[in-house]
């Protein structure tokens, strides 16, 4: 059974003679998505001696609250 929740996934950027260069990408989905083997592959292929790429990250799952709004259940 496939789970069905999505999360959203943020590209961290690069990071590019000592200086972190910020990526606008963000997917609404799951890892192991085209979209997301699609854009690692861009990254790495532009991979050089200075410059390397930051990976993913998350942040919540979509649709699931973090209880941070200050609303009490």
């Amino acid at each position: 059974m496939r789970n069905k929740t999505s999360l959203i996934i943020t590209c961290k950027g690069t990071k590019k003679n000592g200086k972190v260069e910020k990526c606008k990408f963000l997917h609404n989905g799951n890892w192991g998505d085209d979209a997301l083997v699609n854009h690692q592959l861009s990254h790495e292929s532009q991979k050089s001696k200075n410059s390397f790429w930051l990976g993913f990250d998350t942040s919540l799952y979509f649709g699931k609250f973090s209880g941070r709004d200050g609303k009490q259940s």
